[in-house]
């Protein structure tokens, strides 16, 4: 069963300028620690539960064992930097995988993975993997978590943002067939759209949301040129968009400029250059 956001995944080739760049953000960055099955090495930008890692691969060698699931990470990371996934936590995820499978895309696991942080506790989870591999595609990746929540809070307690930031409000994905993708999150996830969705802005993409709570995930299918389409032809399907609360948009606004971050301003809220977030694009918006 579904439950909630769990984080958003940036993938960044040098994770220690991917933390000075999000330091930079405003946003309170801490080192995470390294996924031994995987290669990788991560950073962590807390907010209660939800968060956003910030990844890059360690071992290369390491990563390419792991087939589709560290391959395609490998060559994401070799061609680009930015938004590359995202991650929904539940419990009894067995229900899912056999939904991913009866669509015919399949599922690896559930299957038991860990990280050991920096003080040398380990974190344990379940983690569930469509298709081989989450890496910009039109689905999440799905997570189990073992240790128990409280836990992980008192363990990475939520940051002190200068900007303002409050929690990950959002995500938008980019796929090429609304219709598809709207079975597999209702197949495979068991979420059900919002009816009718909230009219897109964008007039070149037809749109549908769901909603997790305060989250809102929102899928774009292009329908004439425009960032959208741009997007899908140059990196194919997968996260377009990072939707950051902000509890005060005059201080983000205040935070970015001071730290000399391009943004415009939108009737939405506040879009970052994604040269400023290491190649992602973030927009603030109220809470």
């Amino acid at each position: 069963m579904i439950q909630r956001f769990d984080h958003a995944v940036i993938g960044i080739p040098d994770l220690d300028e991917g933390m000075a760049a999000f330091r930079q953000l405003g946003l309170e960055v801490t080192a995470g620690g390294r996924h031994p099955s995987l290669g990788t090495r991560n950073a962590i930008v807390r907010f209660g539960l939800d968060y956003l890692e910030l990844l890059s691969v360690e071992y290369p060698d390491k990563a390419r064992e792991r087939g589709p699931f560290g391959a395609d990470l490998l060559h994401f990371l070799d061609n680009s930097s930015g938004l590359v996934g995202y991650v929904l936590a539940g419990a009894a995820l067995q229900d899912q995988a056999d939904g991913f499978q009866t669509l015919g895309i399949g599922a690896d696991g559930p299957f038991e993975m860990d990280r050991i942080r920096p003080d040398g506790r380990r974190l344990e989870w379940r983690l569930v993997v469509p298709g081989g591999s989450p890496w910009r595609r039109s689905w999440p990746y799905l997570i189990d978590w073992v240790t128990p929540e409280s836990d992980l809070l008192s363990w990475d307690p939520p940051g002190e943002h200068a900007c303002a930031a409050t929690g990950v409000a959002g995500v938008d994905l980019v796929v090429d067939d609304l219709k598809a993708t709207r079975q597999i999150y209702q197949t495979a996830l068991g979420l059900q759209a919002e009816t009718p969705d909230a009219p897109s802005k964008d007039r070149n993409v037809n749109s549908l949301s769901y909603r997790l709570g305060s989250f809102r995930l929102r899928l774009l299918e292009p329908t004439a040129a425009g960032p959208v389409a741009d997007e899908l032809e140059e990196l194919g399907m997968g996260p377009y968009r990072l939707l950051l609360a902000t509890s005060d948009l005059i201080t983000t606004a205040a935070v970015l400029s001071a730290n000399g971050i391009l943004y415009s301003q939108t009737p939405e809220g506040l879009d970052l250059d994604p040269s400023a977030a290491a190649g992602a694009r973030i927009r603030f918006v109220p809470r």
